[in-house]
């Protein structure tokens, strides 16, 4: 596996207005500290439903890899076996895609398995053996547990995805701790023996799934030697890139060609590592310094950028030798956080910089849009945070496939998608149509298996959902006892007081048997616990509760277990179960560390009843 560089460190005017927050300072996410405090992971108006910081072993990644029949399409448009490409390259493309063999590789993670890891890879020579597998790993790093993504081969991939859909408002969030995906390293496109991230062992093309056939600077013609595509690695259409993360139209995303994904987005943060030859003598683009809210040219930048845009409506009949994808809008807070339909880069990452510093990725979905934001230490702008919010449709322009539930939209910017090409033609009907429904999924990773090179590694995948200001804590200022104390100021009131402020706003006990009651003073239903550990209040993490019990009772006595950890190290675990009665609530601590430490900590239990 490529050992990930820790170095100290694609015109209208503006399609639609958007409200934009530009934070500057020492906003948490993104701070260069790595201390708890730093990393809180509260999000006022937001309960946290899941979260991921790799600290267990992800022992599912020993799965088997198993190989694409394509006997399923992945999608009933440009699916993968190839409809749009013969229609456009004739028969020669089919032998192209014969001509290797995929596999794919997917397992849960997280508990309960709500992440799902997503590989592909490439067999050239259909013996059985894939030449070069991309990984996703677990290692320490500065203090933190990272999953490493490693790509060694630019037709491979891999991603992390939710296993279930997203709920319909939501915030997820990650923190990147390493980006090595091209770009310039040090004002160099070619760094540790690399270009642009891509190894400089022998070809590396876009084949089998071009641009299309009349696409200028290559013949067009499928039937040429792989070499003969079009080369990734520099020339006309060299770059390399990353998406920090995407939300796109349907289940169960897995690492496919870059051009099936352009017509399955909806709103995306990505980077775009151009080779200096695809820039050429004009500007590349524009890169927004935001601490003067004023353009830069893309070529004078380190190519390490950072896009935060959606997707429109696409072309719908892209003509003879074109591709099926969609407008594309990029906000910055240069245009005033409106989304202008010119490539356009909100900040410029500092890779040199990682991990000692890390950047947060988050999307943010409401009833009226879509908020992407973005936090770290960005070159010429500093240390803020990048907030853009888009709502669904503004002027007429709409963010592809918004709608989660029928309700939410009425049809009308349904169309057909018509391809007429050289080899054949074909009509894609009805893709956005009344009484449609396209639940949120979001991706991370390198999701292109024809492009992008590289490794990254990233922590603390965490999913919010909004706070029910009609479900209170029911657990908050209510009578609570528990087997012992560890000293006067750590008493059992203390983990029901609404706060986790400081070392002594916690209950702890050092008893032969540990558990912390509350007394709800009432029989309510209960749905949903949030424990507060170790971490949440600012001591070791490694001191989180790792194993424990959560039990309810009528009458004080006779007790049920509702939800049973095993092996946690998050700082603080949200826990929704079946609605059950109850009027007492209670902590069970089976193991009271993931040290040696023997002493029983939670600084806050909270209750609620949705």
């Amino acid at each position: 596996m490529r050992r990930i560089v820790r170095r100290a460190a694609r015109g209208a005017a503006v399609a639609a207005a958007t409200s934009a927050l530009v934070i500057a300072g020492s906003f948490a996410p993104g701070a260069s500290a790595t201390g708890a405090r730093a990393d809180d992971p509260v999000r006022p108006g937001w309960t946290l439903l899941h979260s991921e910081n790799f600290a267990a072993p992800l022992t599912g990644a020993n799965a088997p890899w198993v190989r694409e029949t394509y006997a399923q399409p992945f999608d009933t448009i440009m699916d993968d076996n190839g409809q749009w490409y013969r229609n456009d390259y004739g028969p020669a493309w089919t032998t192209a895609f014969n001509s290797f063999a995929t596999y794919r590789k997917e397992f849960p993670v997280g508990q309960g398995g709500w992440l799902t890891a997503s590989l592909s890879a490439r067999d050239w020579n259909k013996d059985g053996v894939i030449e070069s597998p991309p990984s996703i790993t677990t290692e320490a790093l500065g203090g933190e547990h990272v999953a490493v993504l490693d790509v060694p081969d630019h037709t491979g991939g891999a991603i992390f995805r939710p296993t279930n859909p997203l709920p319909d408002k939501y915030r997820i969030e990650y923190k990147l701790k390493t980006l090595d995906f091209g770009g310039k390293r040090n004002g160099s496109i070619s760094y540790d023996g690399r270009m642009n991230g891509y190894s400089t062992q022998g070809c590396k093309t876009q084949h089998p799934w071009g641009e299309g056939s009349r696409s200028p600077g290559w013949s067009g013609n499928a039937a040429v030697p792989y070499c003969e595509w079009q080369d990734v690695r520099a020339g006309n259409y060299g770059y390399n890139g990353f998406h920090f993360m995407t939300i796109v139209d349907f289940a169960n995303p897995a690492p496919r060609n870059n051009h099936f994904w352009h017509y399955r987005r909806k709103v995306l943060m990505d980077s775009f590592s151009q080779h200096p030859d695809r820039v050429g003598s004009g500007t590349g683009g524009r890169v927004c310094n935001a601490a003067t809210n004023t353009y830069y040219n893309y070529r004078d930048s380190s190519f390490n950028t950072v896009n935060m845009w959606i997707s429109g409506l696409p072309n719908w009949r892209p003509g003879p030798g074109g591709l099926a994808g969609n407008s594309q809008w990029f906000m910055t807070s240069c245009s005033g956080g409106a989304a202008e339909q010119q490539l356009s880069s909100a900040a410029e990452l500092q890779p040199e910089l990682m991990p000692n510093q890390y950047y947060t990725f988050a999307i943010e979905r409401d009833a009226t849009g879509y908020t992407l934001e973005a936090s770290g230490n960005f070159a010429r702008s500093g240390q803020r945070t990048l907030r853009f919010h888009r709502p669904f449709v503004v002027n007429n322009v709409p963010i592809w496939h918004y709608n989660v539930k029928p309700g939410e939209y009425d049809g009308r910017f349904n169309s057909d998608l018509v391809q007429n090409d050289a080899n054949g033609s074909t009509t894609w009907p009805n893709q956005w149509p009344a009484g449609s429904a396209y639940p949120d999924y979001f991706v991370i990773g390198d999701l292109y298996t024809n492009v992008y090179e590289g490794s990254a590694s990233l922590t603390d995948i965490r999913l919010y959902v909004p706070e029910q200001a009609s479900s209170p804590n029911l657990a908050l200022n209510k009578p609570a006892t528990a087997d012992s104390q560890c000293a006067t100021a750590e008493a059992p009131a203390k983990a029901v007081n609404g706060s986790w402020s400081g070392p002594s706003d916690k209950w702890c006990s050092l008893g032969a048997t540990k558990w912390l009651r509350v007394d709800l003073q009432s029989e309510a239903t209960v749905r949903r616990f949030v424990v507060r550990h170790s971490g949440a209040g600012g001591e070791k993490a490694s001191w989180n509760t790792r194993d424990f019990d959560l039990q309810v009772s009528t009458n004080g006595t006779t007790w049920n277990t509702v939800a049973s950890v095993r092996g946690n190290t998050a700082d603080v675990t949200t826990h929704t179960v079946d609605a059950v009665q109850a009027r007492y609530v209670r902590v069970n601590v089976l193991r009271p560390t993931n040290d040696t430490d023997n002493a029983a900590r939670i600084f806050e239990l909270e209750v609620y009843a949705g």
